[in-house]
């Protein structure tokens, strides 16, 4: 399964839209890294690249050169991200016209399975390659004339900032880019990232799946971002600055479990992500969430998803569907659960 996530660079894109995404996944790197540190030296194993129409570095907005990873690759990626860009519009069917590669691979890309955003400009790309459909499409009201005289067929919408057209997320301008890019990070790869991503560019963020009480929500964050280590509920109740009786009552009134059942959750789901999602040894993952033998992961594994992990495995890698949770186990619960990045 594509687990690659790339950036597309091309002469006149905007630095700090190609620079905000590239900074994104740099975090994401550095976190997964700290994250793991107690479990096992080991780093993301999504990838995130710069590619450009060829391998030559390219000229983006302002003069700067700036060196691509690599030329535009076949194989498929998860997520591709194509930045703003300026040019002027009496110039803009020559300067579209130059990055028909471009063009015909994010088409190719998409039929392939791939998740598409953009932002501002970026738009007209995926415009010119037919993916936007009819729309909607967001665009600022001072472009929305030339875009509707260049797209006749596709709605545009200057109201909201942010619009979704199956694989394809959009945003208006830079302004709201990094809303865009955490959306998709807590879609594609990890609520729990997305949200402490958001937190440390001052960002307020939608965070699906947390509880309306502020202990218990601030519970399950801490519990998903430290999920591979070595926990117990008394180190928790601590940081929040409650008993454990207290903890307790209050998780269970609003999710129906305890803290260490939702723990338990978190490591299940985060398990199963990577036997779908990566080539990682059942050993290493039950290390990696956590557990100190495979023996009692085993065992805790069989009873979330009522089949052995390499059971679980073989069966969605060939496009099986997964047995609910045998009755009574915790994974049948209908709230959304952070997954630990993969």
């Amino acid at each position: 399964m594509a687990r690659d996530i790339a950036v597309i660079g091309f002469d006149g894109a905007c630095l700090a839209s190609i620079g905000l995404f590239l900074d994104l996944f740099g975090q994401m790197r550095l976190r997964v890294a700290d994250q793991f540190r107690t479990r096992d030296d080991i780093g993301m194993h999504t990838r995130a690249k710069l590619l450009g129409p060829s391998p030559r570095p390219i000229q983006v907005l302002g003069g700067w050169k700036l060196q691509v990873e690599d030329g535009l690759e076949a194989r498929p990626h998860l997520y591709i991200h194509v930045p703003d860009f300026y040019c002027p519009e009496k110039e803009t069917p020559e300067y579209l016209a130059k990055l028909h590669s471009v063009i015909d691979w994010l088409r190719s890309q998409y039929a392939g399975g791939a998740h598409l955003s953009a932002t501002g400009r970026g738009i007209e790309l995926l415009a010119e390659a037919g993916l936007t459909g009819n729309g909607p499409v967001p665009v600022t009201r001072s472009a929305a004339a030339e875009f509707r005289r260049r797209y006749p067929h596709i709605r545009v919408n200057t109201t909201d900032p942010i619009a979704e057209v199956d694989r394809i997320m959009m945003a208006r301008g830079m302004t709201h880019e990094m809303s865009l890019l955490t959306r998709l990070i807590g879609r594609l790869l990890s609520p729990t990232m997305a949200g402490t991503l958001a937190d440390a560019m001052g960002m307020e963020s939608d965070r699906p799946g947390l509880s309306d009480d502020p202990l218990v929500a601030a519970a399950q964050m801490w519990l998903s971002e430290r999920a591979s280590r070595g926990l117990h509920i008394g180190m928790l109740a601590t940081h929040l600055a409650v008993s454990p009786q207290t903890l307790i009552r209050r998780f269970r009134a609003k999710l129906g479990m305890t803290p260490r059942d939702y723990l338990r959750l978190v490591r299940m789901r985060s398990a199963q992500s990577q036997l779908r999602d990566t080539d990682r040894p059942v050993s290493q993952i039950a290390t990696l969430i956590g557990y100190n033998d495979l023996k009692s992961f085993q065992q805790a594994f069989r009873h979330h998803s009522g089949m052995s992990a390499s059971h679980y495995r073989a069966l969605v890698r060939n496009g099986g569907d997964p047995l609910p949770s045998p009755s009574g186990a915790a994974g049948g619960s209908d709230f959304a659960m952070p997954l630990i990045l993969c």
